[in-house]
């Protein structure tokens, strides 16, 4: 018996997307040789994500932070930090870039570039099963140039790949 949504070809071309940024951030001078290990198993997991047999939960993660600001170390304030996600669990999907300033509030973005886009795999949804806030390539895109978000303080990056057994 299958306990989630299969999806159509549209939807399956979409997801395919996400490979771009697998790739990249996994190929990051930052990134270990078991997340880079674990990379390979999350785009194959999206390959065959119209097959929900093959299911597991997995997230990929790019982020820059400002630890002295976040902690209150650095009393200026100002950005903390920049992050692109991608998250899979169970029956959804969740793509996501925020940024995150002390001097706004936590769920307000200004000017910054904020993506979000989600997709349920439950099977009998009521409601809209895919939102997206606009073409999975401006994630991507924006998440090839995370360079242009560093600068003196905001600059400990992290990645953060994992895959479970």
């Amino acid at each position: 018996m299958n306990n989630y949504w299969e999806t159509d070809a549209a939807t399956y071309e979409l997801l395919q997307k996400l490979k771009q940024f697998i790739s990249f951030v996994s190929n990051l001078r930052y990134t270990t040789k078991a997340d880079k290990q674990k990379a390979k198993i999350i785009e194959r997991l999206i390959t065959t994500i119209n097959k929900p047999i093959t299911f597991k939960n997995w997230n990929v993660c790019l982020d820059i932070f400002d630890r002295d600001i976040q902690y209150g170390i650095d009393k200026q304030g100002g950005t903390y930090w920049r992050s692109w996600s991608v998250w899979f669990e169970k029956d959804y999907l969740k793509i996501e870039a925020k940024t995150r300033h002390t001097e706004e509030p936590v769920y307000h973005y200004g000017d910054d570039f904020y993506y979000s886009a989600y997709i349920s795999f439950k099977p009998d949804l009521i409601g809209d099963r895919l939102y997206i806030q606009e073409d999975i390539k401006a994630f991507v895109s924006d998440a090839l140039q995370y360079e242009n978000y560093i600068t003196d303080s905001l600059n400990d990056i992290e990645i953060d790949i994992d895959v479970e057994n």
